[in-house]
């Protein structure tokens, strides 16, 4: 409890600095997301290569798949040695994403119960972030955020037989949950949910268009 005490104060004192810093909550958010993210990104690039080498292998292990769908234990053998040959771990995109969910819970800890005293330092028609959006501009950008975060990573994810209406729903139910989550939720979590979401969706957009090494380290191929 004192390490996940201190490591509160230390975000909690990262955001009163650069709320002084720009006089603005809003600006103070964007910056400490920003700063999480950077922290982060090793994590976050180890993630998006696992999903990258995934996808990369989607269409053989559908192939495998269909070829002994009524054998789910030759399925399992099969399907280890695939991911043996290519070098490939299922779970190793997992690990990054729990890591980073103490950072993330951190972070709305601290903004969800800090006291939004000045409130000059609010922006646009956005005075009091403790409170819920009024303009329910930003639930909606949740929304928007979410769907494509949704997109993109079903796109880098081999689809299951038979799982593709089930995706095709949680596609568009997931972002009007998280938007509906947000019109509840203080403002300030909101800016920061939009600010991170974006800052993933770059960061995995320019990793896609980098050249992924195969597991023989010989040669590369460009990934879409």
């Amino acid at each position: 409890m004192a390490i996940w005490g201190g490591f509160l104060s230390i975000i909690r004192g990262a955001f009163v600095l650069f709320t002084g810093w720009t006089h603005n909550y809003v600006l103070g958010i964007i910056l400490l997301t920003l700063l999480v993210r950077l922290i982060l990104l090793p994590l976050g690039v180890y993630q998006a290569r696992s999903m990258q080498k995934m996808a990369k292998v989607g269409p053989k292990q559908r192939e495998l798949q269909k070829r002994h769908k009524g054998n789910p234990q030759q399925l399992q053998k099969e399907l280890a040695l695939l991911y043996k040959e290519e070098g490939v771990n299922p779970a190793s995109g997992c690990l990054p994403l729990l890591l980073q969910i103490p950072v993330m819970y951190g972070l709305f800890d601290v903004l969800e119960r800090f006291h939004y005293v000045y409130h000059n330092y609010g922006f646009w028609v956005w005075e009091n972030l403790a409170k819920p959006d009024p303009t329910y501009i930003l639930p909606i950008l949740v929304a928007i955020s979410t769907f494509f975060m949704q997109k993109q990573t079903m796109q880098m994810t081999p689809q299951q037989p038979g799982m593709e209406q089930s995706q095709k729903m949680m596609l568009w139910m997931m972002p009007i949950v998280f938007g509906y989550v947000a019109s509840r939720f203080p403002a300030g979590l909101s800016v920061y949910y939009v600010i991170s979401n974006l800052f993933q969706l770059g960061q995995t957009t320019w990793l896609l268009r980098k050249p992924l090494k195969d597991a023989s380290g010989g040669g590369a191929q460009a990934t879409h």
